[in-house]
């Protein structure tokens, strides 16, 4: 924030707190000079704030005898009414022009649309600030964060309403550019992101974690998108996760879908080399790919495919059967070797064998599972061609973007108080908190 204060100005306040210090302070140890220091900053950005209100006079916002109103209508001039604006430095008090329409009811001022305030108190910074706390903490450690570092007391419930009001306006911006997209065949701006992605290859990895909204677990649908950051000479022979973006939402497959292809184009998806598709083998995952993603490399993620022959091995060996074990490890490996002919032939081998009818049910099922997905566990293709065959990035992004913010011990969300904090943390771990602020500031 130094930028904004010329270096002269910063020279001249420095030799100011210098003379008030060796007249006014004498800190005996590092802990006191520490503390007097933080005294000093919060008492100087309170004069700061202060006086910057002060000189634009106790009457702002005068926009004339008239202005326009929504309704079409005109608002006239009342007069001018005060107010309190809070901010991280303190409280100011705020005169400013009022306006009112007689046809519709409406009142309004216009500094404060300016400003960016709105109903509540806070200034737009501060806003700005709260949404990030509530996106990282729980309210409660939230308020205790906010108070102790920078002493101003909160109480939870506007907490709240700031983190559901700025996060609902991200979420608005969001659909705005969903339905360009899709209603008026309007690109989405182009994020500086896709610097990243153009040259090399776009992961998009897809699933859904649960959380406990309006009374029951629902899905909440997950997505991450990120660069395949080649290998470096002498390291693995396979791309690595680079910076991610996020994409969370509890909402139906179908529109998820347009919110997930708006994502990625903005992302720079179609500017990449190659795009890569990693899911589960969830059956939504792959509808939603092959409409919104046809062109690009459906891999089904291997652990997920492991997951199945280690069922297998249990049906058939026994829970704990070394033999079993060892099967599924030989089998594992074989997938990842040879793809799925060479495996499809160890599970007609091991049909031959004296099983059990629940044992014949599950062989059957897990058949016909890597026989529809058998070109998805092309993965020796993939690895001769350095690609992840792993969703790790998304199953991560699960826990991270959802569990760990909405699924504490008795945590029960609204939809969408749920929503608004997907939409702030989606944000913030993706390193887009210019998005908050702007959101913040919008009225």
């Amino acid at each position: 924030m130094t930028e904004l204060v010329s270096a002269a100005a910063q020279a001249d306040l420095r030799a100011l707190v210098r003379e008030w210090y060796r007249t006014q302070a004498h800190p005996t140890d590092l802990e006191q000079a520490e503390q007097v220091a933080l005294a000093v900053g919060q008492v100087v950005a309170e004069c700061v704030f202060e006086e910057a209100v002060d000189a634009w006079g106790t009457r702002v916002g005068y926009r004339g005898p008239k202005l326009a109103c929504s309704c079409g209508e005109p608002a006239r001039f009342v007069g001018y009414r005060r107010r309190w604006v809070r901010g991280q430095p303190g409280e100011v008090a705020v005169t400013r022009a009022y306006y009112h329409c007689r046809a519709c009811g409406q009142g309004q001022c216009p500094w404060d649309r300016e400003q960016g305030l709105d109903q509540h108190t806070l200034t737009p910074l501060l806003k700005t600030r709260v949404a990030e706390l509530c996106g990282r903490l729980v309210f409660r450690e939230a308020a205790e964060v906010l108070h102790q570092f920078t002493g101003l007391s909160l109480p939870i419930s506007l907490l709240e309403a700031v983190t559901g009001q700025v996060g609902s306006r991200l979420r608005a911006a969001e659909n705005a550019q969903v339905r360009g997209l899709f209603a008026e065949e309007r690109l989405p701006p182009a994020d500086p992101f896709l610097a990243q992605v153009v040259g090399k290859r776009a992961y998009l990895c897809v699933d859904a974690a649960k959380a406990h909204t309006e009374g029951s677990w629902h899905d909440v649908k997950v997505a991450t998108l990120f660069p395949g950051v080649p290998p470096e000479a002498g390291s693995e022979k396979w791309d690595r996760a680079g910076a991610a973006r996020y994409l969370a939402i509890q909402e139906a497959a179908e529109p998820f879908g347009q919110r997930l292809y708006t994502f990625a184009l903005r992302l720079g998806w179609e500017r990449a080399q190659e795009g890569v598709v990693l899911g589960d083998g969830a059956e939504w995952i792959w509808k939603l790919v092959a409409h919104h993603f046809s062109d690009a490399v459906q891999i089904l993620d291997f652990f997920h495919a492991s997951e199945h022959l280690w069922k297998i091995a249990r049906a058939v060996f026994g829970e704990e059967s070394p033999a079993g074990q060892q099967w599924a490890v030989t089998c594992t490996e074989q997938l990842r070797e040879a793809g799925v002919p060479g495996l499809l032939r160890s599970l007609r081998a091991l049909r031959q064998q004296e099983l059990t009818p629940t044992a014949r049910v599950v062989i059957r099922e897990e058949v016909q599972y890597f026989r529809r997905n058998r070109r998805r566990m092309a993965y020796p293709r993939y690895r001769r061609a350095g690609m992840m065959i792993g969703s790790g990035p998304v199953e991560a992004a699960c826990k991270s973007v959802v569990g760990s913010r909405l699924k504490g011990t008795g945590m029960r969300w609204s939809q969408d108080g749920a929503d608004a904090v997907l939409a702030i943390r989606t944000a913030i771990l993706g390193g887009e908190r210019p998005k908050l602020a702007l959101a913040a500031r919008a009225t």
